[in-house]
């Protein structure tokens, strides 16, 4: 029987498969892409792939008909590999027929990985979205979202959007602003419960949890500073910590709580599984956390966090998603890094005084604790914009750096170039203007604003030389055979090369060029004139985007005060509070009013 057939027989009206086959944290990050496809495609049959080794978290995912387990202790090392791929092709092509058979009608790839585009690729009987393959068996990614999506990883030094909202995008769907959510079993919530009562708390008393680990030790901020952390709350108003984590981090659990008094902390780690972590994270009033899976965890559970971000990782692209979080970053140059580290700066960066100020500051609504000294920091609140799409807005008085102006250059423009058909430009240009002067004093450091046009003026003629050396291919392939093409080839490798260098030279550009690379499409015809069309249109397109940046950086920097070197210096001694949005330091002081 015809999928079309059994499935009209069952009462939907289409077959959807959602392939992510990430770990636990990349789960719970696409728990809006299952909300939104409810919302977009009520009458639809919705599967989720996802690893055998990760039941536990994808069976929290709200929205799922039926789940798919690929089985990867079998045949993910095998796929990956070069040995015996053709016994494991074999397995996976059985596997595929018993499971994913006949082939969905959409499938979202949300994997960006080899497997992840193979499978989507195999199972694939009518569209697909993310990063798949083609007939010719190279790898793209439709739509256009999702090529951002792809070479961000590669080109994040101003990217603005978390993964929560490029696994939406990329997905074809619209961003809601609703958040992660899970939904826990009643007897893990039970369970909670119990536990927590048995301590016998007193009233009033903040249940803060600690989770010291991270997926590497680069990222995860000293366990002794963690346990400085929370001494300096317990001064402060009456604390029971819940230490939670894995049972090879039970180290650092112990670490941390032989500096406490033993009364007023519990450990759970390796003890609890994952639904049992989640329902004891709803039940904290905080989580104090590295960046980890259990940190989005506990923002899907409806708990506060107070997020650190170290080493490779970064706020804007896994920061807590939903309202009312804080994240934190030291403000280093290096920071994110790109290279192995061996004694990271970072985790010194970070004082545990001023983590503890601004986690009582989340517990007591008490803006006394929640600024404290932070010009070795980048604090942020998490929010969201008025398109749906997750925010960070810094602490009002943040000096507003090359790097954070550029971030909101990249929010708006892409914002523009990719989602002109669904959202008002105006609108999100006049949310950033305001964000821009809420946030940050009229003090204008080097912003790369004359380096940023220089780059993006070179950007477009190097794109309209590309334009016209492939029209001119175009005509010489009109010729025939005898056309002489090698000085074009040429011409087109020099092309390439300014665009490598250019983003080299502005990194804050670095994004437009990659995306412009992975954009370029295989043209459905083969010849020479069908390729050099696609070039043409691929050129044109890097141009547009090119003026739309030039245009956004305009815009945003004349809407600056133009403030700047040794006047302004001279103002803010004189009087620190001079520049400060009285309106944004109430917004701010707010930020615990979880929303």
């Amino acid at each position: 029987m015809s999928f079309s057939r059994a499935c009209a027989e069952a009462g939907y009206d289409m077959e959807i498969l959602v392939v992510n086959l990430m770990r636990l944290g990349d789960l719970l990050q696409a728990s809006p892409v299952l909300r939104r496809l409810r919302a977009e495609y009520p009458g639809s049959h919705l599967i989720l792939l996802a690893m055998d080794v990760f039941k536990e978290p994808a069976l929290l995912l709200e929205g799922v008909d039926c789940f798919r387990w690929f089985p990867s202790t079998i045949l993910a090392a095998a796929l990956e590999g070069k040995e015996n791929w053709p016994e494991a092709f074999c397995r996976l092509s059985a596997w595929l027929n018993h499971e994913i058979y006949p082939s969905p009608d959409l499938v979202i790839n949300l994997s960006p990985t080899v497997l992840g585009a193979t499978l989507s690729f195999l199972v694939s009987g009518g569209e697909v979205r993310g990063f798949t393959m083609d007939s010719g068996r190279q790898g793209y990614t439709w739509p256009s979202w999702a090529s951002y999506a792809m070479v961000v990883s590669n080109a994040r030094t101003a990217n603005p959007f978390n993964l929560v909202d490029l696994f939406v995008r990329g997905a074809g769907l619209t961003p809601d602003g609703a958040g992660l959510r899970v939904k826990i079993p009643p007897e893990d919530q039970a369970q909670a419960d119990k536990s927590i009562e048995a301590l016998g708390l007193a009233s009033g008393t903040a249940r803060v949890g600690l989770f010291p680990g991270a997926s590497r030790p680069e990222r995860q901020w000293p366990a002794e500073n963690f346990a400085q952390t929370a001494l300096i709350m317990r001064d402060r108003r009456p604390c029971h910590f819940f230490i939670f984590g894995s049972p090879p981090e039970r180290g650092l659990g112990e670490a941390i709580g032989s500096r406490l008094p033993a009364a007023e902390v519990t450990n759970f780690q390796g003890q609890t599984s994952v639904p049992g972590l989640a329902a004891h994270l709803q039940r904290l009033d905080l989580l104090i956390t590295n960046d980890t899976g259990p940190m989005h965890l506990a923002a899907a559970v409806g708990a506060r966090v107070l997020g650190l971000f170290l080493a490779t990782a970064r706020v804007q692209d896994t920061g807590p998603a939903g309202r009312g979080h804080i994240a934190i970053e030291p403000e280093l140059p290096c920071h994110p890094c790109v290279a192995p580290c061996a004694s990271p700066r970072c985790h010194a960066a970070i004082d545990p005084a001023q983590v503890a100020a601004l986690g009582l500051g989340l517990l007591e609504k008490d803006s006394h604790h929640r600024r404290g000294k932070a010009s070795n920091l980048r604090i942020y609140r998490s929010d969201i914009d008025p398109s749906g799409y997750q925010a960070y807005l810094p602490m009002p008085g943040t000096r507003l750096s090359k790097r954070i102006f550029w971030t909101w250059v990249h929010r708006l423009a892409w914002s523009q170039a990719l989602d002109s058909q669904e959202a008002c430009p105006e609108t999100m240009a006049s949310w950033v203007r305001q964000a821009l002067r809420a946030h940050f004093p009229g003090v204008l450091e080097d912003l790369g604003l004359a380096a940023g046009r220089r780059a993006l003026g070179e950007l477009l003629e190097v794109a309209a030389w590309g334009e016209s050396v492939a029209r001119r291919v175009s005509r010489l392939a009109d010729r025939g055979a005898a056309a002489p093409l090698e000085p074009e080839l040429k011409a087109f490798a020099m092309v390439d090369q300014h665009l490598h260098r250019l983003a080299v030279q502005f990194p804050e550009i670095a994004a437009i060029i990659e995306f412009f690379f992975q954009e370029q499409r295989k043209p459905t015809e083969s010849g020479v004139k069908p390729l050099a069309h696609e070039l043409a249109r691929a050129y044109k397109e890097l141009q547009k985007l090119g003026e739309i940046f030039l245009k956004v950086a305009q815009d945003l920097a004349s809407g600056l005060s133009p403030t700047s070197g040794k006047k302004a210096t001279k103002e803010r001694r004189k009087d620190p509070r001079r520049l400060r949005n009285q309106a944004s330091e109430r917004e701010w002081q707010n930020a615990s009013d979880y929303q």
